[in-house]
C-alpha cells in the first residue's frame, strides 16, 4: 500500500439509518486502501456532533430525524458549508454547494468508492438518472457559447469565481457575468443545477475528471 495513503487516509463519516445499507457501505470502505470510517451515525444530531472536525467526505442517506437525504444534506451544509458531501439517494437534486456529489442507490461498490475519492479530491458531480430533454423542456447545450462552456466545466470541478478567473485569464466580474448568463440560457436556478445539467447532457462525464485539471 502507498505510504502516503497510510499516513494521510481519507476520513469518512457515514450518516444512514438503514442498518444493512450502512453496514454494506462500511464494508466497502473498510476494504478500500487509504480510507478510514471515523464515525457511523443514524441521526442528524449525531452527524452534526461528530463533524465538528470535518472529515474529507460525509456520506448522507436517510436519517431517523431527517428522512429525506437531500433535505439532510442541505441542512448539514447550512452549518458546515465547507464540507465535502456525498448524497446517496434516488430522485434527489444537488444542494447549492461547490463540493457535493449525488449517487443513486443502485450504484456499484466501485462507483461508490470513486465518488468518495472524487469528493476528497475536490470534485463536484452528479451521477443520477438523466431525464429526457422533452421532459425537462430545456434548450440544447449548443445555445451556450464556447466561453460559457469553459466556465461550466470549471463549475463542475468546484472552482470559485476567483479560481475560474485565474484559469481563464479573465476578471472575476467577467466570470460572474458568464455564470449568470449560462444559468439564464439553460433556465437553471443555481450552480449545482448547472453541474447536474452538464452530466445529464453528456457535456461532462465522471471519468473525464481524473484526466483533466485539478483544483489548485
Amino acid at each position: 500500500m502507498n505510504d502516503a495513503l497510510v499516513d494521510n487516509p481519507t476520513r469518512v463519516v457515514l450518516a444512514e439509518r438503514r442498518t444493512l445499507f450502512r453496514i454494506g457501505m462500511r464494508k466497502i470502505l473498510d476494504e478500500a486502501p487509504g480510507i478510514v470510517v471515523t464515525h457511523q451515525v443514524d441521526t442528524f444530531d449525531g452527524l452534526f456532533r461528530h463533524t465538528r472536525e470535518l472529515p474529507e467526505v460525509v456520506v448522507i442517506g436517510c436519517l431517523v430525524d431527517v428522512p429525506r437525504a437531500s433535505v439532510a444534506a442541505r441542512r448539514f451544509l447550512d452549518g458546515r458549508p465547507s464540507a465535502n458531501v456525498l448524497v446517496v439517494d434516488d430522485n434527489t437534486t444537488l444542494p447549492d454547494a461547490p463540493r457535493v456529489g449525488v449517487l443513486p442507490l443502485s450504484s456499484s461498490p466501485d462507483e461508490f468508492l470513486s465518488a468518495i475519492r472524487m469528493l476528497a479530491a475536490g470534485y463536484a458531480f452528479y451521477a443520477g438518472p438523466a431525464p429526457r430533454a422533452a421532459e425537462r423542456d430545456e434548450p440544447p447545450v449548443e445555445r451556450i457559447t464556447r466561453r460559457e462552456t469553459d466556465v461550466l466545466r470549471l463549475l463542475v470541478h468546484g472552482r470559485t469565481n476567483s479560481e475560474m478567473a485565474r484559469n481563464l485569464s479573465l476578471t472575476e466580474s467577467t466570470v460572474k457575468f458568464h455564470v449568470q448568463n449560462l444559468l439564464r440560457k439553460l433556465r437553471l436556478p443555481n450552480r449545482a443545477s448547472a453541474v447536474a445539467y452538464a452530466y445529464e447532457t453528456g457535456l461532462i462525464n465522471v471519468g473525464e475528471l481524473s484526466e483533466t485539471v485539478r483544483r489548485p
